[in-house]
């Protein structure tokens, strides 16, 4: 299989982080794709990444969709419950994060335009996103523990993505238990090895 990602993109991170984590990574080739080649185009006509290209030739887009997948191959129930309460709090968990980071992407991709054509109440309004996003998943990071489900991993490859790129205020900044949570989480192998901050 092959993974089209980039070493930046926290979307990516957050598939490669579950495909460390079920066991399944000797399986994919990582490719960091040219967005404007036809060829990728084929691949993703969304041109952007993650895309997991699968061995019979059909291809997965979207995160949540392709570590469902990633999951299901391997030791699922580390990154993916399967039954009760744990199932639906850990995809709710997912789908937080993963709006909490398409927030701040949009603030980081703004910052590229002039700064007479950046739209500050844009920019507030997506960081107010961020921020009341983030604000709710702190009040949930004192149980997150030793646990590597999908949310805990889309909320890691948020926060360091945040910190790599400097969006917005320090996220810790009146965060405890998630500065707490992430300071130990960041010292997972797999986390090392699957980002570059």
């Amino acid at each position: 299989m092959k993974l089209y990602t980039s070493v930046t993109s926290p979307f990516g991170r957050k598939c490669n982080m579950v495909a460390h984590v079920v066991g399944v990574i000797d399986q994919i080739e990582l490719v960091d794709p040219d967005y404007k080649n036809p060829e990728y185009l084929n691949i993703n006509p969304l041109a952007k990444v993650p895309a997991l290209e699968r061995d019979d030739g059909r291809v997965l887009l979207d995160s949540p969709v392709i570590s469902a997948y990633l999951a299901s191959l391997g030791d699922t129930e580390k990154t993916h419950p399967q039954n009760g309460d744990a199932k639906w709090d850990a995809l709710h968990l997912e789908a937080l994060a993963d709006g909490v980071m398409d927030a701040g992407i949009l603030v980081f991709m703004e910052s590229f335009r002039s700064e007479k054509r950046q739209s500050k109440g844009w920019i507030d309004k997506q960081l107010g996103k961020m921020n009341a996003g983030l604000d709710v998943i702190e009040g949930l990071a004192a149980d997150f523990g030793e646990d590597t489900n999908i949310g805990i991993l889309s909320t890691a490859a948020a926060l360091s993505w945040f910190e790599m790129r400097s969006v917005g205020e320090d996220w810790r900044k009146g965060r405890p238990y998630l500065t707490s949570w992430m300071d130990r989480f960041s010292q997972n192998d797999f986390f090392k090895e699957t980002g570059c901050d």
